[in-house]
């Protein structure tokens, strides 16, 4: 029974090492998944391509899987690690659920294509916080992927709008980037989703905007008082 638990432990401590070595690996392949998934948004495919990327994503999915099956055999409490990566596990069973079919039967729409835009997003941004050490780097690569993430899910709801406010998904980027950026939201689109996420937008440029004055601010001030430090002091007592 010793030998046993032993084996065990030696098993999750190389599956842990094995882990480690393999994160930038899946961070990479988080960011082909998301451009994956904006090619088949933003593009007339043909028969062939649409195979070529289902096998692509179908692909994609399995590693995740396997990596999510293997932070649950290392993890201290499995039920806690899902609590904290609930994004992930959406991704894991998004493609489940249209293996069984519950989008016909659920009548989800448009909603497990979305879930696919959040989840491929997400796992950018997770790219994005490893890579990057600067703080404003970080959230300047954060800004590009919601930039994208929102003209997705706005491009894919308005497609199917009775009057739909884009001619391509290039025209939905511009709004998005006009969006957060400048605080623009014309034209205004038509579906409820796409209101939601030029409101998101909206509340994520106000965030970035406020995020790098107070970066900006702090940084002037340490400045000024680096420059005091060096300044020599004048002599109080005159002697």
């Amino acid at each position: 029974m010793e030998r046993r638990h032993t084996d065990e432990s030696a098993f999750e401590s190389w599956l842990a090492a094995t882990l480690e070595r393999l994160d930038p690996a899946m961070a990479w392949l988080g960011v082909v998944w998301a451009l994956v998934v904006g090619y088949e948004l933003a593009v007339e495919l043909t028969p062939d391509a649409r195979q070529v990327l289902m096998v692509v994503g179908w692909v994609a999915w399995a590693i995740f899987l396997l990596e999510l099956l293997a932070h649950l055999v290392v993890a201290p409490n499995r039920l806690r690690y899902l609590r904290r990566h609930p994004l992930q596990v959406v991704g894991v069973l998004v493609p489940a659920l249209r293996i069984l079919r519950f989008a016909r039967l659920l009548r989800l729409g448009r909603a497990l294509p979305a879930a696919r835009v959040v989840t491929s997003s997400y796992r950018v941004a997770g790219t994005a916080r490893r890579l990057l050490g600067s703080r404003l780097a970080y959230i300047a690569a954060l800004s590009a992927v919601v930039i994208v993430a929102l003209a997705e899910l706005a491009y894919l709801f308005e497609r199917g709008a009775a009057q739909p406010v884009f001619d391509s998904f290039v025209d939905a980027v511009l709004w998005s980037v006009a969006v957060v950026v400048a605080g623009q939201g014309s034209p205004v689109p038509s579906s409820l989703v796409a209101h939601i996420a030029m409101l998101a937008g909206f509340a994520w440029g106000v965030g970035v905007f406020a995020t790098v004055a107070g970066a900006l601010g702090a940084f002037f001030i340490d400045e000024r008082r680096e420059r005091a430090e060096r300044e020599p002091q004048p002599d109080v007592g005159g002697q």
